[in-house]
């Protein structure tokens, strides 16, 4: 059910859509990123609980990103443990309502009918690119847009790990996040070339699994090669 990828940070398996990975703080805190879709916010409790802590020990929630699979348990994580929500600033109009969702590009706009409604969220916590949250050593927030205008990856120098939600994914291999969900995917190249400078030896993915060894490497290659 929880897997530790590197000390104190967990892989949370069994959900719907995406990923979630739960870290733990200096005290007896976790932290959140991404909370999937659907309804599996007892899930995600569960996973607290069984790495070893309360469900009302968790802080942050931090959200990638707006869309569906990474916020749609939020809102009922937050009723239950009093945990903020963090967005970054250019997301926070998509999460709190103000601007409405990008909708599906052509030819996949038929999707739209098939997708729940979107909701408003009021967010606790507005981040900007450089923000440090004390979780996993400090997590360092890296404004990655393109996907959405507000994506954020998150990057721990004391684990040399890098979440880079969907910003890259590795799903059947590497591969940039899906055209038909992404506002600008010329910036979506640029933010992966960007992320691969970084040095990290793990990197997280919001889709897929993560990369374990020489992960900055490895994406590098394959952005000079494909992006």
């Amino acid at each position: 059910m929880l897997r530790e990828i590197v000390s104190g940070v967990f892989a949370i398996s069994g959900l719907k859509m995406g990923r979630s990975y739960l870290i733990q703080g200096e005290r007896a805190e976790v932290a959140l990123i991404d909370t999937s879709s659907h309804d599996v916010s007892e899930r995600l409790l569960a996973a607290i609980e069984e790495a070893g802590h309360r469900p009302e020990d968790l802080r942050l929630i931090v959200a990638t990103h707006y869309h569906l699979d990474h916020t749609g348990n939020a809102g009922a994580l937050r009723e239950r443990t009093g945990a903020e929500l963090c967005v970054h600033a250019d997301d926070v109009p998509y999460v709190d309502g103000t601007t409405p969702w990008m909708r599906m590009r052509a030819p996949f706009g038929f999707l739209d009918r098939f997708a729940p409604k979107p909701y408003a969220l009021n967010v606790d916590r507005v981040l900007r690119d450089g923000d440090e949250l004390p979780f996993a050593g400090g997590l360092r927030v890296i404004h990655a847009p393109g996907h959405t205008p507000g994506h954020i990856a998150l990057y721990s120098r004391a684990h040399r790990a890098l979440f880079t939600g969907d910003a890259l994914m590795n799903a059947w291999g590497l591969r940039l996040p899906l055209a038909m969900s992404s506002h600008d995917m010329g910036q979506a190249r640029r933010t992966v070339g960007q992320l691969a400078q970084l040095e990290f030896e793990v990197a997280l993915p919001g889709h897929g699994a993560p990369i374990i060894g020489r992960a900055s490497e490895k994406i590098g290659a394959w952005a000079r090669a494909w992006v």
